[in-house]
This record gives C-alpha cells, sequence and structure tokens, in this order.
C-alpha cells in the first residue's frame, strides 16, 4: 500500500506540474476553436488525474494514519495530537482535491447539458458534490473544534459548501438562464486553476514559503482571491451579452 501511495503522489505531482502549464492555453485561446479544444481536453484529462490520485491518497491516510505516517508516530510525543493533526490536515486536503474534482466535472458536464440537465441528476455526477458538502460540513466542525487551522478550515469549508450547493441548484433547479451552461463551463474551469495553483503554493512551494509563517496562509487564499474575481468578470460579460430573461427547463 506504501507503494502504491507513493506512486501516486509522483503521478500527482507530474500531472500537477503539466496542468498548471496547460491551464492557460484553453483559458487564453479563442472559445470553441480548435486549440481551445484540444488543450481543454488535455487539461481535463490532466486534472482529473491530479484530483482522483488527491482523493485516493487523502483517503489512505485517513483511513490508516498510522501506517501511512509510521515514521511520524515514530518520534510523535503526542500521538493522540498528531491523530487529530493528521485528520483535520488531510480532511483540508479531501475537501480541496473534491472540489477540484467537482469543477472539472461541472465543467465538462455543462458542455453535455446545454439544453438537457436531467444528464446532472445522474448519480455518478452527484456524488461529487454531496460528498464535497459532507466533507466540506467536517472540516468546518475541525475548524471550530480547532483541529485545524481555523482560517483555511473556515475559508475551505464554506468555498467547498457553496461550491457543492451551486453545482446541485444547477442540476436541480426547475429552469435556468439560457446561458447557463456557458456560465458553468468557463467558472467551474477557472475554478479547478484555482485549486491547483492553490495546491502548487500551499503545498509544492511550502518548503519555501514555510519561512514566511503565518503570511504563508496569504499563498493559500490568493488564488481563491484573485479566480472568484475573474469568475465574477466573466460571469457578468456573458450575463450581459447574452441576457438572463430567457430560460430552459
Amino acid at each position: 500500500m506504501l507503494t502504491i501511495h507513493t506512486s501516486l503522489l509522483y503521478l500527482h505531482i507530474l500531472a500537477g506540474v503539466i496542468a498548471m502549464m496547460l491551464f492557460w492555453i484553453p483559458i487564453t485561446t479563442r472559445k470553441g476553436g480548435l486549440n481551445h479544444r484540444r488543450f481543454g481536453q488535455a487539461y481535463t484529462i490532466t486534472m482529473y488525474t491530479v484530483a482522483v490520485s488527491a482523493i485516493l491518497m487523502s483517503v489512505m491516510v485517513l483511513i490508516a494514519p498510522e501506517y501511512f505516517k509510521a515514521g511520524w508516530y515514530a518520534e510523535s510525543t503526542n500521538p493522540a495530537q498528531l491523530t487529530r493533526n493528521i485528520y483535520g490536515f488531510w480532511t483540508l486536503l479531501l475537501v480541496l482535491s473534491l472540489l477540484t474534482y467537482t469543477a472539472v466535472n461541472q465543467a465538462m458536464l455543462a458542455l453535455k447539458t446545454k439544453r438537457d440537465r436531467s444528464l446532472a441528476r445522474q448519480a455518478h455526477h452527484i456524488i461529487a458534490p454531496v460528498a464535497l458538502f459532507i466533507a466540506s460540513l467536517v472540516l468546518l466542525a475541525q475548524a471550530i473544534n480547532g483541529t485545524v487551522n481555523q482560517i483555511l478550515g473556515y475559508v475551505f469549508s464554506i468555498f467547498g459548501i457553496i461550491s457543492a450547493i451551486q453545482v446541485l441548484h444547477y442540476a436541480y433547479s426547475k429552469r435556468v438562464a439560457a446561458n447557463r451552461w456557458l456560465i458553468e463551463h468557463l467558472s467551474s474551469m477557472c475554478g479547478s486553476g484555482i485549486a491547483v495553483y492553490t495546491a502548487f503554493f500551499a503545498f509544492g512551494a511550502r518548503h519555501v514559503l514555510s519561512e514566511l509563517g503565518q503570511w504563508q496562509l496569504i499563498f493559500w487564499i490568493a488564488p481563491g482571491l484573485l479566480g472568484g474575481i475573474a469568475i465574477h468578470v466573466w460571469t457578468r460579460k456573458y450575463t450581459v451579452q447574452s441576457g438572463v430573461k430567457k430560460t430552459v427547463p
């Protein structure tokens, strides 16, 4: 199992680096163009790989922390506290991983639901946002109890809850704006980019950023803040262009 976990980690890192480079091509190229579709598909595959590998690693550690983090326990003077810290931190990672998967899946699903949103209500599409909602509630409880960094716990649990509700709302709302599929696609793609850059700054560069102390939290939150602004601008732009009066079932 340790070999599987290590293999998943290397796969996750490789896919994450590729995704960070691919992200900007479909974002900046003409929407619907050949490069947009080709590189968008490649980006989607790598992001699914990033998300699924991260989910599996998080679940593995949460199920058997003493096995996968045996070295930490060997050096710990307070195993009970270490266990609580591991549960808090890896729940945070699980929420971030589910956010990534949900965003990528929603972006692709939106393209298939232009006229028929019943596809969005299929069980395999609903599992991810429901899991995200539950994991976010657990993370919120851990933030309240102080078993995870409270700033990060509150920020990502609330973000996860809101994201899950938005995805479920799109699936189950009786009627939505005719261009809602486009907004869902663009905002979800941007959301997946937020996740991959958050992961890079928070984990990939953590050894460099650790010297900043509490200021390193900025690098956890900044991608989401800047990405949220971009999503708002995009949403407003396409809402104004297409209008919101016309609705579809």
